[in-house]
């Protein structure tokens, strides 16, 4: 490679226009002591208190980024906050459009103090709709340990339904003040869509984060009983019904929503190059998570960055071709964009 021909890499995490109907990476990267609802999209939509806005995040070895920005705490009191997803897709799609098919959250959380939860527990997270405000979907359950653990729980994974016989419960004990990391899918209920099974991981193995479709490890619950009307999913919920029987404490993080395993295990967009056949340059980075690989020729302000693999390409690719690059004499420099909604 001549001294006047050189590829420049540049890695970077953006928060941008989503590649999925409902892309959502919230690290509550707000202020201190504040309330979530009235920011960031989020609404309180039950009860009157607010989750609160707390200092310091919980981190999950492995993933991009491991910990970022705050976290948000609640309990003790009725609550219900909805962050509105739909109109995240306007970019590709009819404006104000809920969509079906199959979604992915994951999150991770840790439980200070039990309150008063029973033995039939409650859940905690799940998604919604505009439309179908008492429709859950992807429900994520905590209960106290029914053989009485001391500070000891269980999580739980349903469906859809509330009826305590299509809920089921991991029978591992997780216990007060310990982090945990989950990812759950679901697909909704509407008459186009394949019957499935609605899956949840919990701390699954940082080794298989950002897997590829179809490459992801077994899932730790399954969850196939019970009615599935959700048609449509808008909304990513967090939950409290009560607060007696109910959740004393808990702190929630690193929320994301998106389209498959890897979008929410996202691993660091470590880069590699080399030249092959003697005129190409291959360029590879890990995972299968959404990324568009951009250009330009000068990195003089204002640069000017083409996109290279257009939608929906960019969830499908870990690597990119530059062909005929040893004879281009025009210098050519390149940047990875890792895409979530604002």
């Amino acid at each position: 490679m001549s001294a006047k021909k050189f590829i420049f890499l540049l890695s970077m995490v953006c928060a941008a226009i989503p590649v999925f109907g409902v892309a959502v990476y919230e690290p509550f990267n707000y202020s201190i002591g504040s309330d979530l609802a009235g920011q960031g999209g989020w609404v309180l939509t039950a009860g009157t208190t607010s989750p609160k806005v707390v200092a310091g995040s919980l981190a999950v070895p492995g993933l991009q980024p491991v910990s970022e920005g705050n976290s948000i705490a609640f309990g003790n009191s009725q609550m219900e906050v909805r962050r509105f997803m739909k109109n995240e897709a306007e970019v590709f799609f009819t404006p104000g459009q809920e969509f079906n098919g199959q979604y992915w959250y994951s999150l991770a959380f840790k439980v200070t103090d039990l309150g008063s939860l029973n033995t039939n527990g409650d859940f905690i997270a799940a998604f919604s709709s505009t439309n179908q405000t008492t429709e859950y979907g992807g429900r994520l359950y905590l209960r106290k340990d029914p053989l009485g653990a001391t500070k000891g729980y269980n999580i739980g994974l349903s469906k859809a339904s509330s009826n305590a016989l299509d809920i089921t419960w991991s029978t591992n004990v997780y216990t007060v003040g310990q982090t945990n990391f989950v990812v759950c899918r679901y697909r909704t209920g509407s008459g186009s869509d394949p019957i499935e099974d609605t899956l949840l991981w919990i701390n699954p193995d940082p080794s298989t984060y950002s897997a590829a479709k179809g490459s992801e490890p077994p899932p730790t619950l399954t969850a196939s009983g019970g009615l599935n009307l959700l048609l449509a999913v808008g909304q990513i919920v967090l939950h409290q019904a009560s607060a007696s029987p109910g959740l004393g404490s808990i702190v929630v993080d690193a929320l994301r929503v998106e389209g498959q395993w890897a979008n929410v295990t996202p691993i660091p967009l470590t880069m590699s190059i080399t030249q092959t056949n003697g005129t190409d340059v291959y360029m590879s980075w890990g995972g299968h998570q959404n990324v568009f690989i951009q250009q330009a020729t000068n990195l003089a302000s204002p640069v000017t960055w083409s996109t290279l693999n257009s939608f929906p390409a960019n969830g499908q690719i870990n690597n990119w071709t530059v062909t005929n690059a040893i004879a281009d004499p025009v210098p050519k420099f390149f940047r990875l964009i890792r895409w979530y909604a604002e």
